[in-house]
């Protein structure tokens, strides 16, 4: 069996589109800090503490875990997602007309051994408008999200281009999952 140790619904779908059949878990896990750590080492050390968790909470022979974590790099600084109205202004303003990194760390547990990647995407954003930045944090859109915002939500309009893969910045990188699943022969 497989299993994706989050509860996100974007991740959900994305898998969705490679396997048909898994379960969907809460990872279990306290996200630590890490501090100490860049935002791509980051993302990486919290999908496997995520995919771990779920391993240890599961204990199935043949299972197959799927974890990731998402982290947004504005110039070194981990935008997480927002805490409140104040902190969701302070992130988009400073995302707007900027370029920022998003990297989506993947960890896949199969047979005792653990296989981790993680990619990159940069996101151009346009200047976005100081009413509509107080608008958007009125809505309910942009506090589950890292960063304050959703490529395919109202701030994807914002975005003027992106390096990379538009899966990645949703939360799943779909093409390199897929090989790596295959890889793996779980596809």
């Amino acid at each position: 069996m497989v299993y994706l140790a989050s509860t996100s619904p974007r991740r959900k779908e994305i898998l969705s589109m490679l396997l048909s059949d898994f379960r969907q878990l809460s990872p279990m896990v306290e996200e630590k800090e890490y501090s100490q750590l860049t935002p791509k080492e980051k993302a990486v050390r919290l999908s496997k503490d995520k995919c771990i968790a779920a391993v240890n909470h599961i204990r199935q022979k043949g299972m197959v875990v799927i974890a990731s974590d998402t982290v947004v790099d504005l110039e070194g600084r981990v935008l997480e997602k927002p805490r409140d109205r104040l902190d969701c202004v302070d992130m988009i303003t400073s995302l707007s007309g900027k370029v920022h990194h998003v990297y989506s760390a993947v960890t896949v547990y199969k047979n005792g051994k653990i296989y981790t990647f993680c990619d990159d995407t940069a996101v151009y954003f346009d200047t976005v408008p100081a009413d509509i930045i107080q608008e958007y944090a009125d809505s309910s859109e942009p506090y589950d999200k890292a960063g304050g915002y959703a490529i395919q939500g109202f701030m994807g309009k914002y975005i003027q281009k992106i390096e990379g893969e538009y899966y990645n910045v949703v939360g799943l990188p779909l093409e390199k999952l897929k090989k790596l699943l295959i890889f793996l022969k779980i596809l």
